[in-house]
C-alpha cells in the first residue's frame, strides 16, 4: 500500500519536474503603452484630458457617442493609416 502512494508520489513530482519552466509567461493585464495605459483592460491614452480613459465611461462622461471615431476625435487619436494625403483625414489638416 505504501509502495503505490510513493510511486504515485513519484511520479507526481517527476511530471511537475519535466514541465518547462522556461518559458517566459506574460502576467494577465501586463501590456501598458508607452503612456502607461493598459489596453487589455480597456484603457487608451486620451490626449484631450491627457490620462488613460476607458471610451465607453468617457464617452458617457462627455455626452459623446461610444464609437470608435467620436473617441478617437474627442482624444485626438491618430492612426498612420487614417492619413491618406496632404489634406488628412476628412479634410482636416494634421501637422506633427
Amino acid at each position: 500500500m505504501h509502495l503505490k502512494y510513493g510511486l504515485f508520489t513519484l511520479l507526481v513530482l517527476s511530471i511537475t519536474a519535466c514541465s518547462n519552466s522556461d518559458l517566459e509567461s506574460k502576467p494577465i493585464g501586463g501590456d501598458r503603452d508607452e503612456y502607461g495605459c493598459l489596453p487589455s483592460a480597456g484603457y487608451l491614452w486620451c490626449e484631450r484630458t491627457q490620462r488613460c480613459e476607458r471610451s465607453w465611461e468617457l464617452a458617457d462622461a462627455v455626452g459623446i457617442l461610444h464609437t470608435e471615431a467620436e473617441v478617437k476625435t474627442y482624444c485626438d487619436i491618430i492612426d498612420d493609416d487614417d492619413i491618406e494625403d496632404d489634406e488628412g483625414v476628412n479634410g482636416l489638416n494634421y501637422h506633427y
